[in-house]
């Protein structure tokens, strides 16, 4: 093996590495995007909210495994390795741009199709449904889809609290921001970074097959 088959060695198993890393911390991003909406979750009408925490978690594990497999190829100087982990890592490579892409493109939809979602949770909350404000207000301290004033009587989940028996204190519930602006703004932060997390690994993992096919093309010769 050359002086550049081996840089590229050992630069890929570096970046193996770093991904194996990216893996569990999409893992992770993914979990806490579903455990910050708690119990929301539940609700007939919020299905669509857990599919991109959802696509994370699974675009984690592929990649946690992928880079497993890679360093194990790289390491071993495995020819038949490093070749299937340079179409996975090909692959990875479109579904990651694809994904990108789609967020670009369907952003100001999404976030509305989300503000819908606040919207139908407040005309169903009621215990058919679960109450789903109460789970929404929970988890993003905020009261009222668009405010408290909507409330007759500000239920107890504007206050932080699990018993829908208490009493909502005015210095606690005027304080706190409407439940639509909160939730929308939880998606914009977290897709502005998906998306260009995602076209940024996404350049990363092309470079990476490139790599990947001239070292398994340079153990062939060996």
């Amino acid at each position: 093996m050359n002086c550049l088959s081996a840089m590229f060695k050992y630069l890929l198993y570096l970046l193996n590495l770093v991904f194996v890393a990216g893996g569990i911390l999409l893992i992770v991003v993914g979990s806490i995007m579903l455990s910050t909406m708690g119990n929301f979750t539940a609700f007939e009408g919020a299905v669509n909210t857990q599919t991109i925490p959802i696509c994370i978690i699974v675009i984690g594990c592929v990649t946690f495994v992928v880079a497993f497999f890679g360093c194990c190829g790289t390491i071993r100087e495995n020819a038949c390795c490093t070749t299937i982990y340079a179409i996975c890592m090909l692959i990875l490579f479109g579904l990651q741009l694809a994904l990108s892409i789609w967020i670009f493109a369907a952003n100001d939809k999404f976030l509305t199709s989300m503000g819908k979602v606040v919207d139908k949770a407040f005309d169903e909350n009621d215990a058919a449904q679960g109450y789903p404000m109460d789970a929404l207000q929970l988890a993003f301290k905020c009261c009222g889809n668009t405010g408290y004033q909507q409330y007759t009587t500000v239920p107890a989940s504007c206050c932080g609290y699990t018993d829908r028996s208490r009493t909502c204190e005015a210095e606690i519930y005027t304080l706190r921001p409407a439940c639509q602006t909160e939730f929308v703004d939880f998606w914009a932060s977290n897709t502005d970074l998906i998306r260009w997390s995602s076209l940024i690994i996404a350049l990363f993992e092309l470079g990476i097959f490139i790599m990947s096919c001239c070292l398994a093309s340079a153990m062939r010769k060996r």
